[in-house]
């Protein structure tokens, strides 16, 4: 088992074949479109995190991504 803290730690090699390897073992016995759902949902993730990025003074993250959640 990965634990989170070695991602944050770790290179951009290891990065590499960590998202490659959990990308597999996500593939394995899903459909195309299972498969667009899984990529959706994790460029959604991944946009996410960009965003909070680009705004560290943001205190209540989870707060806000209900509140939008709770608006759609």
């Amino acid at each position: 088992m990965i634990l989170l803290s070695s991602i944050y730690n770790a290179n951009s090699g290891e990065l590499l074949t960590m998202a490659v390897a959990l990308s597999a073992a996500l593939a394995q016995g899903q459909s195309q479109a299972q498969l667009a759902k899984l990529g959706a949902f994790f460029t959604i993730v991944g946009d996410t995190l960009n965003l909070y990025a680009l705004q560290p003074s943001q205190v209540d993250r989870a707060g806000t991504a209900l509140s939008l959640a709770d608006n759609l």
